[in-house]
């Protein structure tokens, strides 16, 4: 029997959404279960997991960390409504992978968040061409979001759009990016669990299979037929 799915923390969570906001969307699992797997449970994980994206460096994480516990209250009000965010951008990204079309509350709302996030951009120069940079304010405890919005407007208003999808084995989103496009699985796990089970339903197949076989074998009927007395031969009856 396929072993049940290990359940991965903020520290260990595999980040394959190939786009930021893809890997925020992907903190939680299970969604339509009796229990999701949330990862947030905490504001902590937030930073976290947030170090682990790319959007805070270790000091800025540190500091971050400092400014939450001094003002617990205003980081455990924070933790909400950075949940319903990854919430709403799963519903509008879910609806394309659906062929659905978003409503128009949910590209307001998302339109709402981007216009906020905009004011955190700054210009600056790159290695070899402008570039905009989220600068990130560790006094706003809503701002670990602002570049994870601008990923997703990003994301929503290009060509790479057509290469999200969703996983065939759980509900996490991720963009394929083969060759072919036949990625069907998020990560190795859920794709060596799918197939797992596979072969076991298989196997459970094939042995109920064979036990209908089994029990439907019968003895031979008889034909009712008198049974011939075979005659003795004259020379048999000379001996």
């Amino acid at each position: 029997m396929p072993r049940p799915q290990a359940f991965t923390t903020v520290e260990d969570i595999p980040l394959v959404g190939g786009s930021l906001c893809l890997d925020f969307v992907n903190t939680t699992g299970a969604r339509e279960s009796a229990a999701p797997r949330e990862r947030l449970t905490r504001y902590r994980d937030l930073i976290t997991w947030s170090q682990r994206a790319g959007i805070l460096d270790a000091s800025s994480a540190k500091r971050l960390r400092r400014v939450a516990a001094r003002r617990g209250a205003d980081a455990g009000d924070a933790l909400p409504r950075v949940r319903r965010l990854r919430e709403e951008l799963y519903e509008l990204l879910s609806s394309f992978v659906e062929g659905r079309q978003p409503t128009a509350d949910m590209v307001a709302r998302l339109a709402a968040h981007w216009r906020v996030a905009r004011r955190t951009q700054d210009l600056v120069l790159g290695q070899s061409r402008l570039e905009f940079r989220t600068v990130t304010n560790e006094i706003d405890l809503d701002g670990l979001v602002s570049p994870i919005v601008i990923a997703a407007v990003d994301l929503l208003t290009s060509d790479r759009l057509s290469l999200m999808k969703r996983c065939a084995e759980c509900d996490w989103l991720f963009l394929d990016t083969t060759k072919n496009n036949t990625r069907r699985w998020c990560k190795s796990t859920c794709g060596n669990r799918a197939r797992s089970r596979e072969r076991y339903e298989r196997l459970q197949r094939s042995e109920r299979r064979s036990s209908r076989g089994l029990s439907g074998t019968k003895a031979w009927p008889s034909t009712g037929m008198p049974r011939v007395r075979r005659r003795r031969s004259s020379s048999s009856k000379r001996r």
